[in-house]
């Protein structure tokens, strides 16, 4: 592996796996055995290198082999991860995985890790096989999504060539899966096992499988893969929260202090189900056919438990604060008859994604080959999301806005988990649908000279690409409870939430998520008298028609300057993108249909260049012009307003139909130093000047006589960002005896930039939302005697997550966030090995906060630590 190459159900009581007990073992972590046809690209370590050495190349070390040779040999600023083995990825999620490439950050909620930046920017394109692959109205997919048992590797592009899909301005993660010429003949393997997460107290199954093989036949060579996956995850996050400061200064002179405190007890039950098949047929030298595919389905029921406390309003409430130590902020408060919210968010979200393709390549002459194929991509997403609060007076609450960092919550005086102390307060009904669909055809084609000029050889491609993206949801809003109706009239919907962290408050009654979402009608009859369901909002509704045309032309150079060999690649994309965006807006309280028709054209030159200083020694200088494209639901012109309730404040969201492309003209130049086959340093500098980087703010804006807090895309002025990367590798094969089986991973980004905006000084000279200034990787590796391993940190610092949040001045910073994973695997024999993994072994706990850490915590969380335990059995 090349770590440098980019809520819920309630939870059951279940076995828990003995690997709880074998955490401590992770010392020495990894994945096993062999990748069998990447390395057949990779040569032999020279044995004068190390004279005394036997080196035997298998799992983590021919992975890393393979990856450093594909970084070696490329044209582009490229950083890979392989598979250590069919089936067998250093980790179940992907975007977990290139959490470790240099210059990459993600995100980790719901269980897993998620957003992806790369150098601080989340302007990716996602591909498989090198076509484009989306998720409904996005512009990419979750890589969470794609098994990580059916990847052979995953490319992370830093700097843009002229073939390589436009629409990433950060770069491209082009994800590749196995085919069956990418093996000798027949092969199997299946990989499974179980997964224990800790605060779900769940142990559940992930198994793959995967048969190919290949056959000569009287019609040419015939190769066929098929291969499936089926992964679930009970997953658990636990939070203390408060919210922004405001004035109290009616209990203490100048007091401020959250309006509401809470806990929140976050639940999952995500399941993913996937297949693959890829077809080949070789009739001759000269000519290759296939085809391919893949279908996931991913559901996930979540919840999230809400015990909400309203310290300062109650029927007959008496309280007394204290103030934190020489500030006006509140310390503590304690108060009497106090009104309580304990409310349930249920959810279940369903994704249909499938993709398939056929192609071809043909040798049509003398150095001459074409190839083409044509691409269907369909993805729908369901989603419900009904919201019920339930209301109760408590005798006494104490609260407190920091200890050791969080909010804590404390009652007494009553029973907080008897469904009689509650009556239904009110209802917030939401649903809704969204839809994706392209088709995608290309044409490419290289010619190489039969003279080995100045000129190497020249490339030239065409794509045309239609898609579609709708949405819509229905009304927002909640609507309150007619009359007084006890929880305990409804025997289905009590439950209690119990958590595993003590923020004051272990357990308390809660509406029950999975009667919320499957009885729905009986919860509207029983809060609103009636059992409809509120009616799909117009305002919410938007179709989005694209059409992409793309040519590009790129040529391969190369010369000696002072006896050095250079090569250069040369080339120029041309892009038109028309699109036709149907939406409704909101005229006087009438819903009107609005079309909105733009025409975009972008030229976009790239050059990289690869100097062979040494044998062993490449420096690179990369200059290019990118792009990215608006997400269809950022162009919506519709704007959902949510009245404010008991746990909603009036917020609302919208998007911009005006919004416009925005472009980077982008400088990477690099050193690279391949001392070993698997042992290599490396430094890089980078810069990327924007124009019209989309950023997310939020206005007041008047809506019915009421003010809300809207959210909303818009276009920046001008920006820029730079920073460096440097890397290490090294396997240590010259260390005596069994320490000749350990290696290094090092990695160390450093990132800053910012952007200016026209009339909205708040936001200029910012950096960008959701950019670490620095990061970096370190990861220890082990491979020898059939025993392999991996452990690794990720540190990254902290970052603005919102700007203006909670009002001006106040934005939403996450502090420093880190983990640590790791493997530990034993070859069995040749076919079959037996892996110890572990996530978030050292129980991470995240944090963020306005301005002050220490006077304004909004969120303190706490998250799964997870153990599993996989056979890998392959022929």
């Amino acid at each position: 592996m090349n770590q440098r190459a980019s809520g819920t159900f309630e939870s059951q009581a279940k076995h828990r796996l003995v690997l709880k007990t074998g955490v401590a073992v992770l010392a020495a972590a990894g994945l096993l055995s062999a990748f069998p046809v990447l390395a057949q690209e990779t040569p032999a370590a020279d044995p004068a290198a190390v004279p005394e050495a036997v080196v035997t190349v298998t799992g983590v070390r021919r992975a890393a082999q393979s990856a450093q040779k594909i970084k070696q040999d490329a044209e582009n600023v490229i950083d890979s991860i392989v598979a250590d083995d069919i089936g067998k990825f250093p980790d179940t999620n992907v975007a977990s995985t290139i959490a470790r490439v240099t210059g990459v950050q993600v995100r980790r909620d719901g269980g897993e890790a998620n957003t992806v930046l790369i150098r601080g920017l989340p302007g990716i394109a996602t591909v498989l096989n090198g076509r484009e692959l989306f998720t409904t109205t996005g512009r990419y997919i979750q890589l969470a999504d794609i098994p990580s048992t059916m990847l052979q590797r995953v490319d992370v592009y830093k700097s843009q060539s002229a073939d390589l899909l436009d629409g990433g301005i950060a770069g491209v993660i082009d994800v590749r899966t196995n085919r069956p010429f990418d093996f000798k003949g027949f092969t199997a393997a299946i990989n499974g096992g179980g997964t224990n997460n800790s605060q779900a107290d769940r142990t559940d199954p992930n198994l793959s499988g995967m048969i190919s093989n290949r056959w000569k036949t009287p019609m040419g060579e015939v190769g066929a893969l098929f291969g499936v996956s089926y992964v679930r995850n009970h997953y658990s996050e636990e939070r203390a929260f408060n919210t922004k400061p405001i004035d109290k200064s009616f209990l203490l002179p100048n007091l401020t202090a959250p309006d509401l405190m809470g806990l929140q007890n976050v639940k999952g039950d995500r399941r993913r189900a996937a297949a693959n098949y890829a077809l080949q047929w070789k009739p001759n030298k000269d000519v290759e056919l296939y085809a391919e595919g893949l279908g996931t389905h991913y559901l996930n029921n979540f919840e999230t438990d809400f015990l909400v406390a309203l310290p300062w309003w109650g029927p007959g409430d008496t309280m007394s604060g204290t103030k934190i130590p020489n500030t006006n902020q509140l310390q503590s408060l304690t108060s009497h008859n106090v009104n309580t919210i304990m409310s349930t968010q249920a959810n279940r979200a369903d994704n249909v994604t499938q993709q398939h393709a056929i192609g071809g390549r043909w040798s049509a002459a003398p150095g001459l080959k074409l190839s083409t194929e044509i691409a269907r991509t369909l993805s729908d997403f369901d989603w419900q999301n009904p919201i019920l609060d339930t209301l109760t007076v408590m005798p006494t609450s104490v609260v407190n806005t920091n200890i050791g960092g969080s909010a804590n919550v404390s009652y007494s005086g009553q029973d907080i988990t008897d469904p009689k102390n509650y009556r239904l307060d009110q209802l917030f009904d939401r649903y809704g649908h969204d839809s994706g669909a392209s088709t995608d055809w290309r044409a490419d084609g290289t010619y190489t000279p039969a003279d080995d000029g100045f000129f190497k050889d020249f490339g030239f491609g065409v794509r045309a690409a239609k898609r579609t993206a709708a949405s819509i949801k229905s009304f927002e809003g909640s609507v309150a409870a007619t009359g007084t109706v006890s929880a305990a009239s409804l025997p289905g919907l009590n439950c209690t939430s119990e958590m595993n962290n003590n923020w004051g408050t272990t357990s308390w009654y809660t509406p029950c998520a999975s009667y919320l979402i499957s009885n729905t009608a009986d919860i509207r009859k029983a809060v609103t008298g009636s059992a409809a369901g509120k009616d799909l909002d117009p305002g919410s509704y938007f179709a989005d028609e694209e059409k992409n045309y793309a040519f590009y032309g790129k040529a391969h150079i190369g010369w000696e300057t002072g006896g050095i060999p250079i090569d250069g690649v040369l080339g120029m994309r041309v892009t038109k993108t028309d699109a036709d965006l149907l939406g409704n807006s909101l005229l006087n309280g009438v819903y009107v249909p609005t079309a909105k028709s733009s025409s975009n054209t972008a030229y976009l030159p790239s050059a990289n260049f690869k100097l062979q200083l040494r044998d062993d020694v490449v420096g690179r200088l990369s200059l290019s012009k990118t792009l990215t494209r608006p997400d269809f639901a950022q162009l919506n012109p519709g704007t959902a307003y949510i009245a404010s309730g008991a746990t909603v404040q009036a917020t609302a969201s919208g998007g911009n139909p005006d919004l416009k492309p925005f472009t980077a003209r982008n400088l990477d130049g690099s050193l690279e130093w391949y001392f070993a086959p698997t042992g290599m340093v490396s430094a890089a500098l980078f810069r990327h000047d924007f124009k019209g980087y989309i950023q997310t703010r939020i206005t007041k804006e008047t809506y019915n006589g009421q003010v809300y807090d809207v959210t909303r895309p818009f276009n920046t002025d001008d920006g820029y960002l730079q920073g460096a990367e440097v890397a290490y590798r090294q396997f240590y094969d010259q260390l005596p005896g069994w320490l000749g089986g350990f290696g290094l991973e090092a990695n160390a980004t450093y990132t800053e930039g910012e952007t200016t905006t026209s009339g909205d000084n708040s936001m200029s000279g910012k950096p960008f939302a959701g950019m670490s200034k620095w990061s970096y990787n370190v990861v220890a590796l082990y491979e020898k005697f059939g025993i392999s391993g991996r452990l690794a940190y990720n540190w990254r610092s902290k970052f603005v997550q919102l700007y203006n949040d909670g009002g001006p001045g106040l934005d939403l910073i996450a502090a420093p966030i880190s983990s640590l994973d790791g493997s530990l695997g034993y070859k069995i024999n040749d076919n079959t090995s037996i892996t110890l993994t572990g996530a978030n072994l050292l129980n991470f706990k995240y944090t963020d906060y306005w301005k002050d850490k220490a006077l304004y915590p909004r969120d303190t969380r706490r998250y799964d630590r997870s153990v599993g335990l996989f056979l890998n059995w392959k022929i």
